[in-house]
């Protein structure tokens, strides 16, 4: 508080101070002094907005609407300032009014000719709208300002040649060689001028006196020998490619060259070993592997009885051998083996390829797929678990995880993964009849039974014709002794769908030993037992109705079989030790 006051009292004692001194002075002093300070504010606050508009333009924080707010300010303060016409026409250039832009920056240019950024951003301006003809003129004008500076002649010939004006560019080019001597750029830039005019006779002549300005160069006779591929002269482009092999004989770009030679003579298994070098070099870009390899898995795909599947699975083996980690690469290798139908090879380079992925989703699909099909549960569990952390929104990690879960009888997880999982789904009514019918299964083992209804029977509203669904349902209401009637229709429904079904005829069956419609159920039990190999539920189904048929030693001679094909549950051993069923 003490502070406050001798603050404010302070502040109340200098504006007295202040007062008495101004009435001292006379009222023309006090004006100019008035004036004086307002031009100081203005100018601070001019340096401040313009200041916050250059930040307000950085590429790392880029706000075009606000640098072009704050310049706008500061016009109203100083209309007439060069750097300010300079940054308004930069902003008005970036938001693509280039109109503006060309306003602004011609202002400054022509009241500031000796400054060259002025001059360049002008001269970008005009190149944004394509008005060459006034870029050149300032071109020139940049480079008669500046004589010292090579890049500004680099640039107009570079303007010279897409308007066109060959000769022009050629010359400067000419006129830079004076002071740089023979230079590869330059070179280069005038073959380009030289093809574009069709001089292939003066292109090459360049070209010679560059690989003979530098003989233990071999990019020099690279440019040759490309230039004779253009012009399909194939002997001088080997004797280039040999001069090449001599001085680097490890470099992979000459023997991609050599196969690009080779092929274009037809020569397929010398253009093949050549790749295959290539592919064997380390230092060569991994991209340019994966694309030659796709290239051939892409023509084996489509031609299956051609060369091209030996060949594309040559070139994947090099890859995953030269470079053992890349994920792209050991998933190509996967499909090699995958369209060869070695799916247990193929999951071991998927594995690879997946834990060095976490943003393609691909090969971890392809992981989970294999794990499914081979029933590896343990690990399909492990993987999609894996899966589920680095692809929260891939719906089909969680359903994988769901079937493995089942598959190991761990139903509270696994139904946890489909509820979760369900939420990913769109439009995809397939894929959601699978959610909803693995979380009946999963549901009616963990005994919640309204669950497992409710889940089914989201299922048949997708689609009420699922013979799997109508089955499970069905099997599971008959299990439970519960709601027969919807369960004999349901079964029924499968078996008229699809005939013959062991599965769905020990269903019905079974149903209709629940509803004590024993005779009925006799049909459908022994044709269900009948058929295909020997199936311990189906066998012991059919025995139990027996035993309701008082038909004792035959109900014996089922549960049995059923025994020796694998059934073990305890009520069927007591079964058979009682001769009886055990109500």
């Amino acid at each position: 508080m003490f502070k406050l006051l001798k603050h404010i009292f302070f502040i109340i004692t200098a504006s007295a101070m202040v007062g008495s001194f101004l009435s001292c002075k006379s009222k023309k002093e006090a004006q100019k002094d008035t004036e004086k300070g307002s031009a100081q504010q203005n100018e601070i606050k001019f340096t401040s907005m313009f200041i916050d508009g250059c930040a307000a333009l950085q590429p790392y924080k880029q706000n075009l609407d606000e640098a072009l707010r704050l310049f706008l300010e500061c016009k109203k303060i100083d209309p007439n300032s060069a750097p300010l016409k300079y940054e308004l026409a930069k902003t008005y250039k970036l938001k693509g009014a280039y109109n503006l832009a060309i306003q602004y920056a011609k202002s400054c240019a022509e009241g500031n000719p000796k400054n060259e950024w002025y001059q360049l951003l002008l001269i970008e301006c005009y190149a944004s709208v394509k008005d060459f003809n006034q870029s050149i003129k300032l071109r020139e004008q940049l480079v008669k300002n500046f004589p010292g500076k090579a890049e500004f002649k680099e640039d107009l010939a570079i303007e010279y040649s897409i308007v066109g004006d060959y000769d022009k560019s050629y010359k400067i080019y000419d006129e830079l060689e004076l002071i740089y001597g023979i230079n590869e750029q330059i070179t280069l830039n005038k073959c380009k001028l030289l093809k574009n005019q069709k001089k292939f006779k003066e292109a090459e002549q360049e070209l010679l006196r560059l690989s003979n300005s530098n003989k233990n160069e071999p990019r020099y006779f690279a440019y040759l020998a490309d230039f004779y591929m253009e012009q399909n002269k194939l002997d001088q482009a080997k004797l280039m490619y040999d001069k090449i092999l001599v001085l680097d004989p490890n470099n992979p770009s000459i023997n991609l060259a050599l196969h690009d030679y080779y092929s274009a003579q037809g020569k397929d298994d010398d253009a093949f070993d050549y790749l295959k070098k290539a592919f064997q070099n380390p230092d060569l870009e991994v991209n340019y592997k994966l694309e030659a390899v796709r290239y051939y898995y892409l023509r084996a795909e489509k031609q299956p009885e051609s060369n091209y599947y030996a060949r594309g699975m040559e070139l994947s083996e090099l890859l995953v051998r030269v470079h053992p980690k890349d994920s792209r690469g050991n998933a190509i290798h996967g499909d090699f083996l995958m369209l060869a139908g070695k799916i247990k090879e193929a999951s071991n380079y998927y594995y690879i390829a997946a834990i060095n992925e976490s943003i393609d989703f691909r090969a971890w699909g392809q992981l989970l797929f294999i794990d499914s099909e081979l029933k590896q549960y343990d690990s399909l569990e492990r993987h999609s678990a894996l899966a589920m952390e680095l692809f929260p929104s891939q719906s089909s990690t969680y359903f994988f995880n769901g079937v493995a879960n089942m598959q190991i009888k761990n139903y509270k997880k696994a139904a946890q993964s489909l509820k979760d999982g369900l939420e990913f789904v769109v439009d995809n009514k397939a894929l959601m009849m699978d959610f909803y019918s693995n979380m009946g299964d999963a549901y009616f083992y963990m005994k919640d039974y309204v669950k497992s209804d409710k889940a089914f029977d989201n299922a048949l509203k997708i689609d009420a014709d699922n013979t799997y669904v109508l089955n499970n349902y069905a099997y599971y209401l008959s299990l439970r002794n519960e709601s027969l009637d919807k369960a004999e229709k349901l079964s029924k429904k499968a078996n008229e769908i699809i005939p013959n079904n062991r599965n769905y005829m020990d269903t019905y069956g079974w149903i209709l030993y629940q509803q004590k419609k024993y005779k009925e159920s006799e049909t459908w039990l022994k044709s269900a037992a009948k058929m295909g190999p020997p199936k311990a539920d189906i066998l012991e189904h059919y025995g139990d109705l027996l035993y309701r048929l008082n038909k004792v030693d035959e109900a014996v001679v089922q549960w049995n079989l059923a025994k020796q094909a694998g059934g073990n549950s305890e009520a069927l051993l007591t079964k058979l030790k009682l001769k009886k069923l055990n109500d």
